[in-house]
């Protein structure tokens, strides 16, 4: 077996389809695994990674979660709102428009085990006011948000 198969078979595991997720592929990492699936919100392309202890499939509650943001996106950027918009204006210098839709795209989100909101997890928000269309990800812990990581 050649090293790229020895390292994504090691690190990838089942797939399965999801009457409501889709596709969903089991990736097993060093902190635990979790399902990434590659979906579709408000007709744009959205990847959402399920948490997966013991590699358990994904929970009624767990979908439920992913839904209630993905039906609403609105609900996704209020949550993000209080770390967001600052950091949105320390990037690109401008004040923050009234409709957040001119700033963002929801991209992403992580959904966290047993669909706890006091566990961790993320919400992505692609910033399309800038050229290089940078990911701003909010960090939730504890049920609040905790932190926003800027990457590309």
């Amino acid at each position: 077996m050649g090293l790229l198969q020895c390292i994504f078979r090691s690190n990838h595991g089942r797939r399965i389809e999801h009457p409501v997720l889709g596709e969903a592929l089991l990736i097993r990492a060093k902190n635990g695994a979790y399902w990434e699936v590659e979906t579709e919100v408000a007709r744009k392309a959205f990847t959402v990674s399920i948490e997966a202890p013991d590699e358990a499939d994904p929970s009624p509650q767990q979908v439920a979660f992913f839904e209630r943001y993905a039906k609403n996106p609105s609900l996704a950027f209020s949550r993000a709102q209080p770390l967001l918009i600052a950091e949105y204006e320390k990037w690109l210098r401008k004040p923050f428009p009234s409709d957040w839709t001119e700033a963002f795209e929801f991209v992403a989100m992580s959904v966290p085990v047993a669909a706890d909101e006091h566990n961790p997890w993320e919400l992505s928000f692609e910033c399309i006011q800038d050229r290089e269309r940078h990911l701003f990800t909010c960090t939730f812990e504890r049920g609040a948000p905790s932190g926003v990581q800027i990457d590309g």
